[in-house]
């Protein structure tokens, strides 16, 4: 049996034990944004008229960003899920959270990449940092982003939006370059599909440009103090890093070479957090701490997940692939990459014809 025939079949053993836990509840998701929302803006009126330098303060910043970290990280399911059950979820949860956040969810629809063994862990994935020899160099500058990153929202629908406008070679460099939420490959860029042209794209762009264009002009006109803005932006960095690091422990990173690798690899190549109850779910919400499983099976929705690693750690044999992702703790997942103690890479899989004509065309 050839690798590519025992990935397949441990793939399908591992849907077999968990798949009557595929259907999604969309009133779980609704029930669970809502009121996550409700959280997120009470704790921001709290922290913002607060005291400096108060309990209450600093309380209001922690609980706001924890709760907007699990409100945005919904996107991730958006771009899971399908079907009309799922189109008013979405609607709202731009209205409520994407928009306002200047994070649209057309932002993250490149994210099916990578899921695709034929791209994932290459140049081509949005959403691996490749281990080059400039590894740590890389690492590091991921480290520091989130101080940018408020800043580049701002600049994207307030500056670019606008120039997008103008003619389609600058929409094209927009979204090629600039309409990714979350990449950590300096060389990705977003192919300019359908998806660029969708009305629904669009409405979200226009909207977040006229909401910060409304932000901007309250600030000029002295509406919003300069003192609410840094607030802001404080609540923003904090859960922006927090998701940084909960990324950098979301896989090992063990690919070093621009192809691809088998499911079971990609498996491997990904991290569970199994262990404890409430603080995984504040740095690893909405499922991400069972993030191996996720890449196992990446429609699963987020609140069956707990009860699929059960099955899975019951069912599957000992030493599965499975059981190979298991990690203790953050801590120790984030040391093991930061001093680079991670395997090396996994063996490679055969590139496709498709992979080998696009590498042809970019040479």
């Amino acid at each position: 049996m050839t690798g590519a025939d025992a990935s397949a079949r441990f793939v399908r053993e591992a849907h077999h034990q968990v798949r009557d836990l595929l259907v999604a509840r969309p009133r779980r998701y609704w029930c669970d944004f809502l009121l996550t929302m409700l959280v997120a803006y009470a704790a921001f009126a709290l922290y913002i008229s607060a005291p400096d330098w108060s309990l209450s303060q600093a309380g209001g910043l922690v609980v706001c960003g924890l709760a907007m970290f699990r409100a945005v990280v919904f996107t991730h399911e958006l771009a899971h899920r399908r079907g009309r059950a799922f189109a008013s979820f979405a609607v709202c949860w731009n209205v409520l959270c994407g928009i306002p956040f200047l994070m649209p969810s057309f932002l993250y629809g490149d994210h099916k990449g990578h899921h695709s063994s034929d791209v994932y862990g290459t140049w081509s994935d949005p959403e691996y940092i490749m281990h080059t020899p400039t590894w740590r160099w890389r690492i590091a500058a991921f480290l520091l982003l989130p101080a940018v990153y408020p800043v580049l929202a701002v600049v994207r629908f307030v500056v670019l939006t606008p120039l997008a406008l103008t003619s389609r070679s600058v929409d094209r460099l927009v979204w090629t370059c600039a309409s990714s939420l979350y990449v950590m490959n300096e060389s990705y860029r977003r192919e300019y599909d359908r998806e660029a042209s969708a009305r629904s794209r669009w409405l979200q762009e226009l909207a977040c440009c006229a909401w910060g264009w409304a932000i901007a002009l309250l600030v000029v006109a002295g509406r919003i103090d300069w003192a609410t803005i840094e607030k802001t932006y404080l609540v923003f960095l904090f859960w922006i890093v927090v998701n940084q690091v909960r990324t950098l422990v979301a896989h090992r990173y063990a690919n070093g070479t621009d192809t691809p690798i088998s499911y079971v690899d990609q498996l491997l190549d990904t991290n569970t957090f199994p262990y404890g109850r409430v603080l995984p779910e504040l740095w690893a919400p909405v499922g991400l701490r069972y993030h191996a499983l996720h890449h196992l099976l990446p429609t699963l929705p987020y609140h069956s997940m707990r009860l699929a690693h059960e099955r899975l750690m019951a069912k599957l044999p000992a030493g599965s692939p499975y059981h190979r992702t298991i990690k203790r703790g953050l801590w120790s997942a984030l040391m093991a990459t930061l001093l680079n103690r991670e395997r090396p890479a996994a063996p490679r899989l055969a590139e496709s014809p498709e992979r080998q004509a696009r590498r042809r065309g970019a040479g």
